[in-house]
């Protein structure tokens, strides 16, 4: 299922992310590798082996020795594929008479990549050719190093050089680059002053591959190859990765299709009449893989987004796990919470989870208060889908001296709204804000459960109390009833009067006329400087949390969604950051939004949503959502995953595990334009059972047949209009009359 783009109708600036679990690859469109990135200034392209960077890119001249004409390929067309991508140079070549593919992937499981040109002549008679096939290294650590006293060194210095291959090493540090090529010819040329067509920075060096005199004739064909290998631990596993790459890399490419391909199969969707949306799932999952970050003595996890967080939060993935588990790769959602638990009992120690690793192991950010709450109502959902009790057990404890942490040192006046920073970090707006009291209510529902579960009845029953009380307080105090909205934020007058002047300053800022005047007649409604009440400051998307997590009051989560369906909060895209602002949308406040309908038994406004997400797909990467809607940030971001595979997989199809009890329940709610298509989702994974669910109208009457596959015989459970079916046969077909799904 690849995804093409000529790039005539496209800004050539546009990113492209290839990726195995060790290296990440970022260019242009257009085969090129400009410097860009902020987090470390014009470096964050190029191809990264984390925690440190191999190349700023490489390039290709071809030379026309009769025609006199000499030009650095820039390709024309650009085919994105799940396992890496292709480059088509068809009128990129000037009047040469040769077309030219170049097709590039990384080894999901080895330290280096290949890039493969074929050159295939369309000219009368001979065309006599020279090749130039550059790279640019620039081995220098991963952001946020200076400040772990890991500091770039002054030059990449070349170590070893043949006729084909060149090993490069940091000056200062164990980092390794080796590069060659099967390039007819032995000139080789080295230096840090040779570059190709676009001057990059850093302390790096050139290496040049030059050819022999090539002559092709009409329709003859060339192919040649480029190999890449890195290390930052010794020369030695280097080149034991290059030699791989060269004798392998067939059977290495072959591999990675089928892990892509398998990727593919797991948790496959398919609604009739949606194609869409099925390709946008399918690549959702591919786009997942892209993010999976391997570091040899650290760990394996799910990365935030690419090219600009390609490291780990605690934030975004208490998100993306949960799109993570429903697509079946608990080993993923394993792997990744068990890395933020040792760097949080490193960093902290305290129950607090941190918000941002490098993938130099080093903490940026301790942890905002929300990523806590989420982290601990994320180890019950993820012992729902897997059963495993020991993960759940190493993982409790922590989970204890976080709600410790959570509602004793982030809250002191007790009122179990812990302060601090939430997902939405503006400066200044470090108070008891809607998200952290939300996902601390959900995390103390779930330390009962868990605390039930393991046997400690006492603390099980302390937390159903504070759970029961932070419900209430919720639902009391953030509940504004002349707006019908749940607050942003819970304060005094006295808290909010100080911000006053920068809160206005940014709104102003973005263009934002009369927030003056907004605040002022909230200050003048709060008569006591000193008592608690909810603001509604920005309308920020985190509001739709307490419909997302069942924390409302039925009667307030209609009213709640009602309001927010108006174009206040909805724009063209998705879900607004801030309604106040009417700016900004991502994946992430649109999926919730979405989540948030669905919870609450209104799948078709939910897939309202979801609509308007998919209007964003393809449009910088094809295949891929941009971290902004409809095409800025990352080109790929990994909360992604929830926002399409929440709704559907736990709400459409209305799927519940309890795999601990080798039980799953299924309640679908389809929207109201599915009722008359086949749906499924087939190879479904919960712990080690594998599932295929379909739902399809009956060929006679009104009704609706719901077919399982179980062929571990777990307990099925299936609710359908107010009917209900339990079953442990391998294989269960269950027709229900006139169901309203």
């Amino acid at each position: 299922m690849p995804k093409t783009t000529g790039l005539s109708s496209r800004h050539p600036f546009n990113l492209y992310y290839n990726a195995s679990e060790y290296i990440k690859i970022c260019g242009t469109q257009d085969g090129y590798f400009p410097d860009f990135g902020h987090h470390i200034a014009n470096e964050m392209g190029g191809v990264w082996l984390h925690p440190i960077k191999l190349l700023d890119g490489f390039w290709l001249r071809i030379t026309d020795l009769d025609r006199n004409i000499s030009v650095w390929s820039r390709s024309d067309g650009f085919t994105n594929e799940p396992w890496g991508s292709r480059f088509q140079y068809d009128h990129g070549l000037g009047h040469i008479p040769v077309q030219l593919e170049r097709t590039q992937f990384a080894p999901e499981l080895e330290k280096g990549f290949v890039a493969d040109y074929k050159l295939l002549s369309y000219g009368k008679g001979t065309t006599r050719l020279k090749l130039e096939l550059l790279a640019r290294t620039d081995l220098r650590p991963v952001w946020f190093s200076d400040e772990i006293g890991i500091t770039d060194g002054e030059q990449d210095e070349v170590i070893l050089s043949s006729d084909r291959k060149v090993t490069v090493k940091d000056s200062a540090h164990d980092w390794y680059v080796q590069i060659g090529s099967d390039l007819p010819g032995n000139v080789v040329e080295t230096g840090p002053s040779l570059y190709g067509p676009e001057f990059t920075a850093g302390n790096g060096t050139g290496v040049a591959f030059r050819s022999e005199v090539i002559e092709l004739r009409e329709k003859e064909t060339l192919q040649f190859r480029l190999f890449v290998a890195g290390s930052y631990q010794s020369q030695e596993e280097s080149e034991a990765v290059y030699d791989k790459l060269v004798s392998s890399h067939e059977a290495l490419f072959d591999e990675k299709k089928v892990i892509y391909e398998e990727v593919a199969n797991r948790a496959k969707l398919k609604i009739a009449g949606e194609d869409l949306l099925n390709e946008a799932f399918t690549w959702a999952k591919w786009n997942n893989q892209w993010l999976v970050q391997k570091v040899d003595g650290i760990g394996r996890g799910l990365t935030a987004g690419g090219p600009t967080y390609p490291w780990w939060f605690g934030c975004d993935n208490t998100y993306s796990l949960q799109g993570v588990l429903a697509i079946g790769d608990a080993q993923l959602a394993k792997d990744t919470l068990n890395l933020l638990l040792e760097k949080s009992e490193e960093a902290n120690g305290n129950g607090r989870i941190v918000h941002e690793i490098t993938t130099m192991g080093a903490v940026s950010n301790p942890g905002n208060t929300q990523e806590t709450a989420h982290y601990i109502a994320f180890v019950w959902e993820l012992f729902r889908w897997t059963g495993d009790e020991e993960l759940l057990r190493r993982h409790y404890r922590y989970c204890v001296k976080g709600v410790d942490w959570l509602l004793h040192e982030m809250d002191p006046d007790g009122d179990l709204f812990p302060s601090g920073y939430g997902i939405i970090e503006i400066a200044g707006l470090n108070m008891e804000l809607i998200d952290s009291a939300v996902y601390t209510a959900q995390a103390l529902r779930a330390m009962v459960d868990m605390s039930r579960h393991l046997g400690e009845e006492e603390n099980a029953e302390k937390y159903g109390q504070l759970a029961d009380r932070a419900v209430r307080a919720i639902n009391e105090v953030y509940w504004c009833e002349s707006e019908g909205l749940y607050a942003d934020a819970v304060a005094t007058r006295g808290d909010i009067e100080p911000k006053v002047d920068y809160m206005v300053s940014l709104s102003e800022k973005e263009g934002i006329q009369g927030y003056r005047e907004y605040l002022e007649q909230m200050l003048a409604e709060a008569k006591d400087p000193k008592a608690d009440r909810g603001w509604l400051l920005n309308k920020n998307w985190v509001i739709v949390t307490p419909m997302e997590t069942g924390i409302a009051d039925p009667e307030k989560a209609e009213r709640a969604l009602q309001t927010m369906r108006s174009d206040v909060f909805i724009g063209e895209h998705g879900t607004y950051l801030g309604g106040i602002y009417k700016q900004g949308t991502m994946t992430i406040s649109t999926g919730v939004h979405a989540v948030a309908e669905a919870a609450n038994g209104h799948p078709d406004e939910a897939l309202a949503l979801l609509r308007r997400m998919l209007g964003t797909f393809s449009k910088v990467l094809p295949g891929s959502f941009s971290e902004m809607s409809p095409d800025y940030g990352c080109v790929v971001q990994a909360w992604t995953l929830y926002a399409l595979t929440v709704p559907v997989i736990r709400h459409f199809f209305g799927v519940t595990p309890n795999a601990f009890e080798k039980t799953v329940y299924i309640k679908p709610q389809l929207p109201t334009s599915w009722h008359d298509r086949e749906c499924s989702l087939s190879n479904l994974r919960v712990g080690e059972a594998e599932l295929d669910i379909s739902i399809a109208p009956q060929q006679a009457g009104n009704g609706r047949t719901v077919i399982v596959r179980n062929p571990q015989g777990w307990n099925i459970v299936i609710e359908l209009d107010g009917q209900r079916l339990e079953s442990t046969e391998t294989h269960i077909s269950w027709a229900v009359e006139s169901v309203q799904v």
